[in-house]
């Protein structure tokens, strides 16, 4: 997910987000990657939250936090943990693994994740890291011991974006068009026309697609891409759970690194949610009867 697009996730948590005024860049240097100032640290009073009880006993705290620091607030959107700590609020490990997984995906989501990891973690005696193409090197012929096959540049199948009954229904609506030349346009020899290669949005793989059958490769490759574990899922359940792990993780809200979001907060990183949005807020809770509080 590029940073320069706030995805639809950061709507979570009951956060609301306002976007900053919409300002036209200088030729020479575009409004994403111009530098910020750095944001001045605040004061605030220690508040530890152990538990989700207690996380809902101090709502009104934090969302007054976050209120009063428009700027820090934003931080929430680089790394929630870590924006917590400059508002004071002390999360314990469990609750900032909770925090941590409520932005980065929806409740589905974050139980299979959770369960997932919890398999592998059991199954391999050691934390899965399918998004790392050195250890799923590892993974595959270290610890599952597997042959490996000569992919070469073939790809993993992926499914339809709106799938089959969709884009038939989709297409049945389109009015009959009418072609605008008589014959196709020849273009001059001089010009040429290029085109970005396609490639599937890796939410989009199709686990359940049978993997072809490939030869064993003569040598052991260097590393091993997360897509490339498609083509050794049908050879050990494991491997398939673990990409399944890899395409939710890769699906994830981005969260910052402890170093980016130090660099983003001083101003020396740019991002684009500082760059365009200016105030988060929790929205309030409602009361009973559907009325805000």
């Amino acid at each position: 997910m590029s940073e320069s697009s706030p995805p639809p996730e950061s709507r979570r948590a009951g956060l609301a987000i306002r976007p900053g005024r919409a300002k036209f860049p200088r030729p020479a240097r575009s409004a994403a990657t111009a530098p910020t100032a750095a944001i001045q640290p605040i004061a605030f009073e220690p508040l530890e939250i152990m538990s989700h009880r207690a996380l809902a006993a101090a709502q009104r705290e934090v969302a007054a936090r976050v209120d009063s620091a428009p700027e820090l607030a934003v931080m929430l959107l680089i790394n929630p943990v870590l924006a917590f700590e400059r508002l004071g609020v002390k999360l314990s490990p469990e609750m900032a693994h909770h925090v941590l997984h409520t932005i980065q995906h929806p409740k589905a989501l974050r139980t299979r994740r959770d369960e997932l990891e919890a398999k592998l973690q059991e199954a391999l005696g050691e934390p899965p890291q399918p998004t790392d193409a050195v250890w799923n090197r590892h993974f595959l012929f270290e610890l599952r011991r597997l042959k490996p096959l000569e992919i070469g540049g073939r790809e993993p199948v992926y499914r339809p974006p709106l799938g089959e009954a969709e884009s038939a229904k989709l297409h049945a609506l389109r009015p009959a068009g009418t072609a605008r030349y008589p014959q196709p346009r020849l273009l001059a020899p001089r010009n040429r026309v290029g085109a970005v290669p396609f490639n599937p949005a890796l939410r989009r793989i199709d686990l359940d697609a049978p993997a072809p059958k490939l030869p064993v490769a003569k040598e052991l490759p260097g590393q091993v891409p997360l897509e490339d574990l498609w083509f050794y899922k049908d050879l050990d359940p494991i491997v398939r759970d673990a990409l399944e792990l890899g395409v939710i993780r890769r699906r994830a809200f981005p969260v910052h690194s402890p170093d980016s979001f130090r660099r983003i907060l001083e101003g020396t990183k740019s991002n684009a949610f500082r760059r365009w949005i200016t105030s988060i807020r929790f929205n309030p809770p409602a009361r009973k009867g559907g009325e805000a509080e």
